[in-house]
């Protein structure tokens, strides 16, 4: 009996634990959620920082281990081949395009005497495309030992024992002397026959064969066909192209066989067998 009397029951250890409501308090949920989120953001970064792990050795991977990624094409040339590029730009087999360094092979390309330009651009999915831009000849010049071929700026672009490229006109009366490839030549009536060259449309250019400079004051073009053009001296050269063209196009106009054109601007003319005729596109006539 006295046990009863001092250790309480289980409804009085009941009632110990009761608020001043007399309910007993239900236990809290909030921190099961907080770790539940913990966890979750937990989880969350560690499969970020995987994904990124797997990316960087990746990216590692390609751009510095020999794996073939993408192709190179080369356009706009028959005198430049992909493997010119590919020594250019020092790109190995297989082709990796993130290894390739643009600019260097730009910058390389650009010291090809038989290139003008160089563009490079890309196609999907994975082809870096490098665009030629072939550098043309001017003129044919005899030299030394054989012939060199002049671009528009007087460059030496190619030496060779034979005339190749017909398609350019020579110039006769003067040698280019011991010039070597990539040398620019400085005689004056060589530049003068270039700025010349340089003010005639392609139609007209493709007429001319030859350009004398024998006499640098008597400068003397000749076409395809044998009509001589007198130029005269070196003076005025852009304007004596224009009226190159001109007079050109105007002798199917013309009556006989013409002989020579003098394109002084002063006076042009036409000369044929049976007498001298104005140019058609100046107005000027002269009578013999």
């Amino acid at each position: 009996m006295d046990d009863m009397n001092h250790h309480p029951s289980n409804s009085g250890e009941m009632d110990h634990v009761k608020d001043a409501n007399g309910t007993a308090p239900v236990a809290s949920s909030e921190p099961r959620l907080v770790n539940t989120e913990e966890r979750e953001r937990l989880l969350f970064r560690k499969k970020v920082l995987k994904i990124g792990l797997v990316v960087a050795v990746i990216l590692i991977a390609l751009f510095t281990l020999p794996i073939p990624l993408g192709s190179l094409k080369v356009t706009g040339t028959q005198k430049v081949t992909l493997q010119d590029v590919e020594i250019a730009g020092n790109i190995e087999e297989p082709i990796n395009i993130l290894h390739i360094n643009t600019d260097t092979l730009k910058r390389r390309l650009a010291n090809d005497l038989r290139i003008e330009e160089a563009h490079i651009s890309y196609e999907l999915p994975l082809t870096m495309v490098v665009q030629i831009v072939e550098r043309k000849a001017m003129v044919t010049v005899p030299a030394q030992f054989g012939y060199l071929a002049l671009d528009q700026n007087g460059q030496v672009i190619v030496s060779e024992d034979a005339i190749e490229d017909t398609s350019v006109p020579i110039i006769s009366g003067v040698k280019g002397g011991n010039i070597l490839l990539g040398d620019f030549v400085k005689d004056e009536p060589i530049l003068q026959t270039l700025t010349y060259l340089q003010n005639l449309d392609e139609e007209t250019f493709k007429q001319i064969a030859e350009i004398n400079v024998g006499d640098p004051n008597h400068i003397l073009a000749y076409t395809v066909s044998g009509i001589q053009i007198r130029i005269g001296n070196g003076n005025n050269l852009k304007e004596k192209a224009e009226l190159t063209q001109s007079m050109l196009k105007d002798l199917i106009k013309s009556q006989g066989i013409v002989e020579y054109i003098d394109v002084n601007p002063a006076a042009p003319y036409i000369k044929t067998d049976t007498g001298l005729q104005g140019s058609i596109s100046t107005g000027n006539t002269k009578a013999n």
